[in-house]
């Protein structure tokens, strides 16, 4: 066989199929396939809609006409998330680099055949992309920040489109700080291992290799902010695609440049 293991990463109503594991002295090691890599396509086939399951079921089609139609090629896409943190790392100032975290189209949450669960209607969504701008590059930087880094910020959150302001590490509500953040004008936590539901997904993701110093723009969509039901008592509203300028202050309790 191909010699790869595959897994699920499910968020909300989105799932993506990723190599899990590569066998050494596969096929798929000799073809330099890694783990972690999303499938795109097999056989220009979208399989960014499916299962494990169903990429299996795809994969092994692939070869049985390979087999009685002696055509000797499958061709597979994948996504490597390294190559988006490889550019967030060499980002220059005014530079943008963007990522799709999930396709447009239908997002239903269905029984195995195929109906609408109960309680549950026909959703769709728009194609779902991370955007990352550098405003201010940082005087020096020899080491960005990476997953389990401390990392305090400053920022500033808006709604894209309107510009509305919703939040921000020194926004008041009616003159009084947000509960749990006293007087702060900066706020800290661990990268790639904040709680559900406490700050956006997509922070994780725009933040990567991020210098003391530096000021960037994240523009994070639904799936990765606050989906299909928005925060309408902080003025975010369905579906809606999230601006944040964000500020690096410090890290791992160092705020020179490192």
């Amino acid at each position: 066989g191909l010699g790869i293991e595959l897994g699920e990463l499910e968020f909300r109503t989105n799932l993506r199929v990723v190599v899990k594991s590569v066998r050494p002295n596969s096929l798929a090691s000799r073809m330099g396939i890694q783990s972690s890599w999303v499938f795109v396509s097999l056989n220009g086939k979208s399989t960014e809609r499916t299962n494990a399951q169903g990429v299996a079921l795809l994969l092994s089609d692939a070869v049985k006409n390979k087999s009685t139609k002696g055509d000797n090629t499958i061709e597979f896409r994948f996504r490597d998330p390294s190559v988006f943190r490889q550019r967030l790392s060499t980002l220059s100032e005014g530079d943008s680099v963007t990522t799709q975290v999930a396709p447009s189209g239908d997002t239903t949450q269905r029984n195995q055949d195929g109906s609408v669960r109960s309680g549950r209607s026909v959703t769709t969504q728009m194609e779902q992309k991370v955007s990352v701008t550098q405003l201010v590059a940082p005087k020096m930087c020899n080491r960005g920040a990476t997953t389990d880094d401390l990392i305090e910020i400053s920022y500033v959150g808006r709604v894209e489109g309107t510009g509305q302001i919703f939040d921000g590490s020194a926004v008041k509500i009616n003159g009084d700080g947000i509960p749990g953040r006293g007087d702060d004008v900066t706020l800290y936590f661990v990268l790639g291992k904040q709680p559900f539901g406490q700050f956006p997904p997509g922070w994780d993701a725009g933040m990567y290799g991020m210098c003391v110093g530096e000021r960037r723009r994240l523009v994070i969509p639904p799936v990765l902010a606050y989906g299909s039901t928005g925060v309408p008592r902080r003025g975010i509203p369905p579906d809606a695609f999230l601006q944040y300028d964000i500020s690096l202050v410090s890290l791992n309790g160092l705020s020179t440049p490192q």
